[in-house]
């Protein structure tokens, strides 16, 4: 009997100590760890929602990607033969304007490649910045003249990449 007495009063004491109400150090840890769980909750689903809008806005570029280009391209033919067809007293205020015209589009264009970096759109949105990078260049060299314009150094790539982007467009 003895051990029983023993055992009886071991479990006696176990379960006075589990009904100690825990110190405030340890509810001060479990309401920090609440707290911590709760904030990485919240910054869990602030992540997502901008991954989210990051897609929608990839999503968007990519697919007004080639009917923007194509409209740039028209607007770039279209000024070029307005230029080259004024009187040659106004086709250096032309040639300048174009050439802001086209550092405007190139801007566009370079805020795309970061944006469509990661999918099929990013080689041909660099290539659309570069060729407005060319041709803002080229309106430059437009100012000085006819000679100057049709001697200017760039056509090739200029043509290098409307033709890759327009393939690409086509698919």
């Amino acid at each position: 009997m003895p051990a029983k007495i023993l055992f009886l009063l071991f479990a006696l004491t176990l379960s006075g100590c589990a009904s100690l109400p825990p110190s405030s150090s340890s509810n001060a840890t479990a309401s920090a760890a609440a707290r911590g769980t709760a904030l990485a909750n919240r910054n869990s689903e602030t992540a997502q929602q901008r991954l989210a809008a990051v897609a929608a806005q990839r999503a968007e570029a990519a697919q007004q990607f080639c009917p923007n280009w194509q409209q740039a391209l028209d607007h770039a033919r279209s000024n070029a033969t307005g230029c080259a067809q004024m009187p040659t007293n106004e086709q250096a205020t032309c040639w300048q304007a174009v050439s802001q015209w086209a550092q405007e589009e190139s801007r566009y264009f370079h805020a795309l490649a970061p944006l469509l970096q990661s999918g099929a759109y990013a080689s041909p949105a660099a290539q659309a910045a570069h060729f407005f990078d060319l041709t803002q260049g080229w309106a430059i060299t437009c100012q000085n003249g006819q000679r100057a314009c049709a001697a200017a150094s760039g056509h090739q790539q200029m043509d290098n990449s409307k033709s890759a982007i327009n393939q690409f467009c086509r698919r």
